[in-house]
């Protein structure tokens, strides 16, 4: 009986689950979307790197929705059996408000694992392709952007005119290139042959020139110098920015292993630490938020309403925003010194798992929640309120 109930609840809530999940995550990635859509149009990317760039940088956000995901199912599931008068059933039949909560628990186990796996090696696994990525991009932006007899001005301070291009991307004959990166003085580079290398080390495309002139012109100085080589290797200030994309990541960005590097640096050094002790506590407890959510979205879902289904969506939205709101005020508060960096990402998770302990236990005796029917009441009004404009429109 006890397996029946349990599979039957958890194929209640998988459904939303994933729904939601595909949703918030959606939501989340629009800005990114935008911009790659941009790189597509306005820069030719493949649509394989940009799938790429996507999924790399889908861990990041997975650690939110996963959460997010979970609460929505759990409200809905649980409202749903509540509207049906399933739950009601439940309890004639001798099953407990607690037995009920036995599957939730479970999927709140299972999001939490799956989080917490995230968290500990899903971020620095994207953050190393997505580095990777980037270099590839920057790599065959090169290629396909030095075309001959063009003058090719997509790199960034450069104007480049190659004769010919033998071997397409890699092989340049009669090579000019026109340098204004340092504006005190210019360059005109003349060479022979030039010839596009890579560095997966350093990741960094650098155009290697042989048997030319370098032509520099001092303005400010009047002076005007020449100079021969017989191999010069000049960076493309393209891959240089790709790079810089990957390299200078932000403490969010970074994963547990590299903000604990930061941390010990700036310990060192007697810098201030604040900031990625306050990023690593918020990312362990982080995870944490799914058992919390499963505690507060079972007795919440089974409230009485007479409400429609988009009561759970609204009270999901209203209970994330509530909890990010503790969330970023207790980030406020440890940045400040208010109080210790290690509250930062748990003192929402406390508040929150109190809360729902306590509705847990006043639903279990059958106890309305008084706040939540006032809530409901609100909603109910909103809704009529809206439902009668549109008919009179």
């Amino acid at each position: 009986m006890k397996k029946t109930i349990t599979l039957y609840i958890l194929k209640e809530i998988l459904p939303i689950f994933l729904i939601g999940l595909i949703t918030f995550t959606i939501l989340l990635l629009m800005d990114k979307i935008f911009k790659i859509i941009e790189l597509i149009v306005t820069r030719g990317v493949k649509p394989s790197h940009i799938f790429m760039l996507l999924l790399y940088i889908s861990p990041s956000f997975l650690i939110f929705t996963i959460p997010m995901a979970f609460l929505l199912g759990t409200l809905l599931a649980f409202g749903r059996l509540s509207q049906d008068s399933e739950i009601t059933a439940f309890k004639a039949s001798g099953i407990s408000l607690y037995q009920l909560y036995f599957p939730v628990l479970l999927f709140s186990i299972g999001t939490y694992l799956l989080t917490s796996f995230l968290v500990f090696h899903g971020l620095p696994w994207g953050n190393r392709g997505f580095k990777s990525t980037l270099f590839l991009i920057a790599q065959s932006k090169a290629d396909v952007e030095i075309k001959e007899r063009v003058f090719n001005d997509e790199f960034e301070g450069f104007v480049i005119y190659v004769d010919k291009v033998p071997i397409q991307g890699k092989k340049m004959e009669g090579v000019l290139i026109y340098d204004e990166r340092d504006k005190e003085k210019t360059n005109t580079i003349f060479a022979r042959e030039g010839y596009l290398y890579n560095d997966p080390k350093s990741q960094e495309v650098i155009l290697t020139l042989r048997q030319g002139e370098i032509h520099r012109f001092e303005p400010r100085q009047n002076v005007y110098q020449k100079m021969r080589f017989e191999s010069y290797d000049l960076r493309l200030e393209l891959s240089s920015a790709f790079a810089k994309m990957g390299k200078k990541l932000k403490d969010y960005e970074m994963s547990i292993e590299e903000i604990k590097e930061k941390i010990e640096k700036k310990r060192l050094a007697g810098e201030d630490i604040t900031s990625q002790e306050v990023e690593l506590h918020k990312r362990y407890s982080i995870p944490f938020s799914c058992l919390i959510f499963g505690l507060i979205g079972v007795p919440l879902g089974i409230q009485p309403r007479r409400s429609s289904r988009s009561y759970g969506l609204i009270l999901c939205i209203f209970i994330i925003l509530i909890y990010y709101i503790a969330l970023t005020a207790s980030e406020i508060l440890a940045m400040g010194k208010e109080i210790p960096p290690s509250w930062a990402g748990w003192v929402p998770n406390l508040l929150f798992g109190i809360f729902g302990i306590y509705l847990l236990i006043k639903s279990a005796k059958e106890s309305p929640f008084k706040p939540l029917l006032w809530l409901t009441e609100g909603i109910d009004f909103l809704q009529e309120k809206w439902r009668r404009t549109w008919e009179h429109v």
